[in-house]
């Protein structure tokens, strides 16, 4: 069942300045997708295609020039709880986190804007994140410079969680890390949609990611949405750009499937 749903999405953004003539970019064209309630959905494309610009729009950093996103059927600039239904974890993990504040501080920000929960229970559902992303009780009074870069990236995930979304948005979330990380990271998502039932929009340029995470799978190419399929292990994309990107990933799919299970590096 949808819950989100983009229809007819235009948007671009005007390029030039003082020494060229300004001319408007057009990025997203005519784009309709759903997405539905506790599925994790692959979003692939190259760079340029659209994928960060769509996230950005999703969670209403930006406004579409045309079309409109829904949110159980209403515009979602309409409904204030869309914000308690979707977060986002970023690329860059370290500059996600205020360098001044602990990583405790960082991760209940979501529950002091979003809810009205108590101080002292603020402190017990961080606690309860931190256990369940498998980082340190000791961790809640760390700043972000005192962990590593997997450490840091778990923490922006109990962020995600701490007001219990429908859906979260992983932009480009894993590029920074290495493979293992990687396959970590994600086999640990899939433990908390398994135990929850929260869905994720994995946005990525790599289709092993999606491969081994991901149910279902769309692919943009020039700002249009190109492909959209089950994800199975012998699906082939039919879209020349959406196979492009199939084909440089072969080799390593195989690898990301072997990784099983490893332990969380801290």
């Amino acid at each position: 069942m949808s819950f989100i749903q983009v229809r007819d999405l235009d948007h671009g953004y005007t390029a030039g300045g003082l020494f060229s003539k300004r001319h408007r970019v057009q990025v997203l064209s005519g784009l309709n997708l759903d997405l539905h309630k506790g599925q994790s959905l692959g979003l692939l494309g190259g760079s340029g295609s659209g994928k960060s610009t769509l996230a950005r729009l999703l969670m209403g950093l930006e406004s579409a020039d045309q079309g409109s996103i829904l949110f159980n059927g209403q515009p979602v600039q309409d409904q204030p709880s869309f914000l308690q239904s979707v977060q986002m974890v970023f690329q860059d993990a370290l500059s996600a986190f205020n360098p001044q504040r602990s990583i405790g501080w960082s991760i209940a920000e979501p529950l002091r804007h979003l809810s009205d929960m108590p101080p002292h229970a603020c402190k017990a559902r961080v606690e309860q994140l931190l256990q369940q992303v498998r980082l340190e009780a000791g961790d809640i009074d760390k700043l972000p410079a005192q962990l590593s870069g997997g450490q840091l990236q778990r923490a922006g995930i109990a962020r995600a969680m701490a007001i219990g979304p429908q859906l979260i948005i992983l932009d480009e979330a894993l590029s920074n890390l290495d493979r293992v990380l990687q396959v970590q990271i994600l086999d640990l998502l899939a433990q908390v949609r398994r135990e929850s039932g929260t869905g994720f929009l994995l946005i990525t340029h790599d289709l092993s990611l999606v491969q081994r995470f991901c149910q279902r799978v769309v692919v943009l190419a020039n700002g249009q949405l190109v492909e959209d399929r089950e994800v199975t292990p012998q699906m082939r994309f039919t879209h020349p750009a959406a196979r492009t990107l199939q084909e440089a990933v072969l080799p390593a799919m195989p690898r990301a499937r072997r990784v099983r299970e490893p332990q969380l590096q801290t």
